[in-house]
């Protein structure tokens, strides 16, 4: 079905930001039961392999269970448009993960039924979102990681078709940008979306404004553009600038600690560094970290022990990855070629089987 496998494909990354709460509110007891009972890491959580491997039937059975309890503590409270609100997130809250677990597409169509995409409190469990994806009927499934442009305009015909309020439009314009910005690349012109967006958008200057900037990124790291400097620490402290590396071909991980597929993806660097350090005299890998605290950083390079030059952003350097190489959502990995030019601004991953293959040509540039 391919409103799962899109949501599935966007576990594949991190945002940097973090995952948020249903309800924003830890001190209410029903909010704290609703953000406790339908947990996105409990119920779509990574093996080993970095991959969701789930036993749907259990985790419908489980997903009935929580459902109840909530629905048990709501019902104690007192009549009153409080109550009406719990009541509604978490038969909203239901239905988002039911439809995220369901395996029957007759079944799903039912779910979808019951939805109303113009319902701003749906907003909190992503019911308009799944609704428009519904709707949507190109298959999307192999976009990701590459030029998702006709699922974003696609995603803009059925909002045109269906929402009317102005609330969920700003909240979907929103996803929608972030969809196609933070889980695309290699589009073939990014304005072939951007411009049919940015006049859907209308007046939302907020929502425009928001995403010139990946836009805006995307073009300057284009293949061949100058790659922007930026600076980095070591584990001891010490300021380095990536221009400082200029003269190899530079593979960049950026990364950090509580993201779990870049973490997943660790042992595969680690392996392609061991394979290539023929080619060190052309080639450095260097990992970037993004974590905001420099205690777990430290932490995980003495338990792995990394082979390969480690850095962590800081505050300046954070910056500059962020507003001019666009990188909103990690594991993100840079080729800059030898004369500090860009190479790739969103290469392939380590965990890639045709990672040296794909390297290669880089190494002549």
């Amino acid at each position: 079905m391919k409103t799962i496998v899109i949501f599935m494909a966007f576990w594949t990354l991190c945002p940097l930001w973090a995952d948020a709460q249903i309800i924003d509110d830890d001190k209410h007891p029903v909010a704290e039961a609703i953000n406790k009972a339908y947990s996105y890491t409990y119920f779509f959580p990574f093996d080993a392999e970095g991959k969701i491997n789930i036993n749907y039937e259990q985790m419908r059975k489980e997903l009935d269970k929580r459902y109840a309890e909530v629905k048990a503590e709501v019902d104690k409270m007192a009549d009153g448009d409080e109550k009406v609100f719990y009541t509604h997130v978490n038969e909203d809250a239901f239905l988002n993960f039911r439809m995220r677990l369901c395996q029957d597409s007759t079944a799903y169509r039912d779910l979808v039924s019951r939805i109303d995409p113009n319902d701003t409190i749906s907003l909190l469990n992503y019911l308009p979102q799944r609704f428009v994806e519904s709707k949507m009927q190109g298959d999307y499934s192999k976009a990701w990681g590459h030029d998702p442009t006709d699922y974003g305009l696609e995603y803009i015909s059925v909002m045109q078709q269906y929402i009317t309020s102005p609330k969920v439009k700003h909240e979907l314009l929103s996803d929608c940008a972030w969809a196609v910005l933070s889980f695309g690349k290699d589009y073939a012109d990014i304005d072939r979306f951007w411009k049919p967006f940015v006049d859907y958008a209308a007046d939302d200057t907020v929502v425009v404004n928001k995403y010139q900037t990946k836009v805006d990124a995307i073009k300057r790291t284009k293949p061949g553009a100058p790659a922007i400097d930026f600076t980095f620490e070591d584990a001891d402290g010490k300021q380095h600038r990536l221009s400082e590396f200029f003269g190899k071909t530079l593979y960049i991980d950026c990364w950090a600690t509580w993201c779990v597929p870049c973490c997943n993806e660790i042992p595969y660097l680690e392996r392609q560094v061991a394979e290539l350090k023929d080619k060190a005299d052309r080639l450095v890998f260097i990992s970037i970290s993004l974590d905001r605290k420099r205690q777990p950083w430290i932490d995980k390079l003495a338990k792995d022990k990394p082979q390969w030059l480690q850095f962590i952003a800081d505050k300046a350097g954070d910056e500059i990855l962020s507003s001019q190489y666009g990188i909103t959502s990690i594991p993100r990995f840079l080729i800059i070629n030898a004369d500090g030019t860009i190479g790739n601004a969103n290469a392939f991953r380590p965990s890639d089987p045709d990672f040296a293959a794909k390297l290669e040509p880089y190494l002549h540039n």
